[in-house]
C-alpha cells in the first residue's frame, strides 16, 4: 500500500496537460553530444554492468537468456525464489522491513539507474525521432529501451537474483518510459534537475574481444544549489560522485567529485557491493563532455579518461580513451564516427 501511495501520484502526472519542454536531445558537433545516436545509447545502457567483469559478462548468454524469460514469465515463482513478496518489495522496492535491511540497498539502482537513467535515455531518444521525423517515434524510443533493458539483464544474470528482473522490466523501467515521455514531468525534472547523461567511449578490445570502456552515467546539477558560479555536482552510475560544478563562461564548466566506485558483487552476501573510493574530474561544454578523469573507477580501473577532441582541422567526430587496471594493464582505444570504437590491451 506504500508503494501505491508513492507510485501513483508520480503516474497521475501523466495526465497533465502538455507543454513544450526543454530539449534532452541537442544536436552538437563537439563533446559526446557529437557522438549520440539512439543506436549509441542503447549500446551505452545494454553494456553498462560490463564494468564488472568479475560478474557480469557475455558468457552463456542463451542459458542465462532463457534464465530471464523464465522468471519473467513466471515472476511469481521468481519472488517466492528470493524468500517471497516481503523480501521482494524491502529489497527491490522500499525498505519497509527492519528483518532485511541489510539487503535494501539493492533498490537504489532500480531508481537511479533504471527509472530516472533509463527514463532519461528514453526521452533523448525519442526527440531524436521525432525531430528527424520518424513516424512512430514513441514506439520506436519505447523498442529500444525495453530492448536494452532485457539484454542488459541478461548480461546481468550471472550475479543478480532471481526477481531483479521482475523489478527493472515490469515495474521501473516501465515507469521512467512513463514519467519521461509525458511533457510536463520531463520539463520539471530537466528544470528543476538539470540532467545530462554521459556514456564512456565503448569499444570492441581487439586484443582479447571483449567489451572495454563501458559505461553510462547521469548527471544532475540542480539549479537550486546554485553559490556564485558553482552548484552541486551529482554523477550517478555503477560509481557515485559528489562535488561542484564551476562555471567558467560560454557555456563550458569543470566539475569534480569524490565518491564510491562498485569494484564487484560480494555473491555470497545477497549482492552487497565492494566499493572503494573514487574522484573523478570532468570538463564539458553546455552539458556534452569533452574530458574526464576518473580515479579508482569502477570494475578495478585505477583510472579512466575519456577525451573528445575540439577544435580539430580533421573530419568527423572522434573520441579516445586511456583505462589501467588493477593488474597495470592499460587499454586504449578510440571512437571515429560510429557509436562503438575498437581498442587494445598493453602493458
Amino acid at each position: 500500500m506504500k508503494f501505491l501511495q508513492t507510485i501513483i501520484p508520480l503516474l497521475c502526472l501523466t495526465a497533465l496537460p502538455a507543454l513544450a519542454t526543454e530539449n534532452y536531445y541537442q544536436p552538437r558537433q563537439y563533446g559526446s553530444d557529437s557522438l549520440y545516436s539512439p543506436l549509441g545509447n542503447f549500446l551505452s545502457y545494454t553494456f553498462d554492468t560490463l564494468q564488472l567483469p568479475d560478474n557480469f559478462d557475455r558468457n552463456d548468454f542463451g542459458s542465462r537468456a532463457r534464465q530471464v524469460f523464465d522468471h519473467l514469465g513466471n515472476p511469481g515463482r521468481a519472488i517466492r525464489n528470493e524468500g517471497g513478496y516481503r523480501r521482494f518489495i524491502n529489497r527491490q522496492i522500499i525498505p519497509i522491513y527492519p528483518e532485511y535491511h541489510n539487503e535494501s540497498w539493492a533498490a537504489l539502482p532500480n531508481y537511479f539507474l533504471h527509472l530516472l537513467g533509463g527514463g532519461m535515455v528514453y526521452r533523448k531518444d525519442l526527440e531524436w525521432f521525432r525531430e528527424n521525423g520518424y513516424p512512430y517515434a514513441s514506439a520506436s524510443a519505447a523498442t529500444l529501451a525495453m530492448t536494452a533493458e532485457l539484454l542488459q539483464e541478461i548480461l546481468e544474470k550471472k550475479s543478480t537474483t532471481d526477481d531483479d528482473e521482475v523489478a527493472d522490466v515490469y515495474i521501473f523501467r516501465p515507469i521512467g518510459i512513463l514519467l519521461f515521455h509525458n511533457d510536463s514531468f520531463a520539463k520539471f525534472f530537466m528544470n528543476h534537475f538539470d540532467p545530462a547523461i554521459w556514456p564512456s567511449l565503448q569499444a570492441i578490445n581487439l586484443s582479447d574481444g571483449n567489451m572495454t570502456n563501458t559505461g553510462i552515467h547521469y548527471i544532475y546539477r540542480p539549479p537550486i544549489t546554485r553559490f556564485g558560479r558553482s552548484r552541486l555536482f551529482i554523477y550517478t552510475g555503477i560509481n557515485n560522485l559528489l562535488g561542484l560544478s564551476h562555471h567558467l563562461g560560454s557555456g563550458h564548466s569543470l566539475s569534480w567529485g569524490v565518491g564510491k566506485s562498485v569494484q564487484k558483487v560480494d555473491l555470497s552476501r545477497k549482492r552487497l557491493a565492494i566499493l572503494d573510493t573514487s574522484f573523478g574530474m570532468f570538463y564539458d561544454r553546455n552539458k556534452s563532455l569533452l574530458a574526464s578523469l576518473v580515479i579508482h573507477d569502477s570494475g578495478g580501473q585505477r583510472f579512466r579518461i575519456n577525451w573528445y577532441p575540439f577544435n580539430t582541422s580533421l573530419p568527423g567526430k572522434f573520441g579516445y580513451f586511456l583505462t589501467q587496471n588493477a593488474q597495470h594493464e592499460f587499454t586504449a582505444g578510440m571512437v571515429y564516427q560510429l557509436p562503438l570504437g575498437i581498442g587494445f590491451s598493453f602493458r
